[in-house]
């Protein structure tokens, strides 16, 4: 198998943040129990999750447009 790329690994560093970003809210989500918590707790909690998703895809998306162009 030749070596990765430096797209390619870029773009298994994004998947996995995100994937970390995911799974860190949705144990976040059970340890505070933001089921039971407000409507106002739960939307913050909502609208925190969107906006960290929101940076970390437009941040991981400039990382690989740059690896890509850096060939």
């Amino acid at each position: 198998m030749p070596p990765a790329t430096p797209a390619r690994r870029a773009f298994l560093q994004f998947m996995a943040a995100v994937a970390t970003l995911h799974l860190s809210g949705i144990a976040l989500y059970y340890v505070l129990e933001i089921a039971r918590a407000s409507a106002a707790r739960q939307r913050g909690f909502a609208w925190a999750w969107i906006c960290l998703t929101t940076v970390l895809v437009f941040w991981g998306l400039q990382r690989i447009k740059r690896a890509r162009r850096a060939r």
